[in-house]
């Protein structure tokens, strides 16, 4: 596997990795209190998070639950989930999705790290309208 690119997506740091035709999978470092995306749900894919480092609030189905750093969990097609770092440390951690195709919401949405005011622009307002106006396209459906 290979790392493709690294960008700002929603406010977190993302580093696409190339992988095979049955799974994407995205490094993803969370900036403290940084919100994850509204609460959505994916009709075909399955996800995974795998807590590197740190710890991540993650709900799932209306419940949240602390991740700690080795913590994996799962979610199966129509979980509903988002995730936010209520730390004071950056989080690290591993995300991916089996089938893939998803990885081209982070590809699409994503702002170069090496492009001024990269983080600032991934949470602007136009962006945010931008992504509610097409994550259906992605498999990606808002509750």
């Amino acid at each position: 596997m290979d790392t493709i690119e690294s960008a700002w997506v929603l406010g977190h740091r993302i580093r696409r990795w190339e992988t095979d035709r049955s799974y994407g999978l995205i490094e993803v470092v969370s900036p403290p209190k940084v919100p994850g995306p509204p609460p959505h749900r994916h009709e075909r894919e399955r996800e995974f998070f795998l807590i590197l480092n740190g710890e991540l609030d993650v709900m799932t189905d209306g419940a949240w639950q602390t991740l700690r750093a080795g913590s994996f969990v799962e979610l199966a097609p129509n979980t509903v989930h988002t995730f936010i770092n209520n730390g004071s440390q950056d989080v690290a951690w591993v995300t991916g999705w089996r089938p893939k195709g998803f990885e081209k919401f982070f590809r699409d949405f994503g702002i170069p790290v090496d492009e001024a005011r990269a983080q600032e622009r991934s949470v602007s307002a136009d962006m945010i309208q931008r992504v509610i106006a097409s994550c259906e396209g992605y498999g990606m459906f808002l509750k």
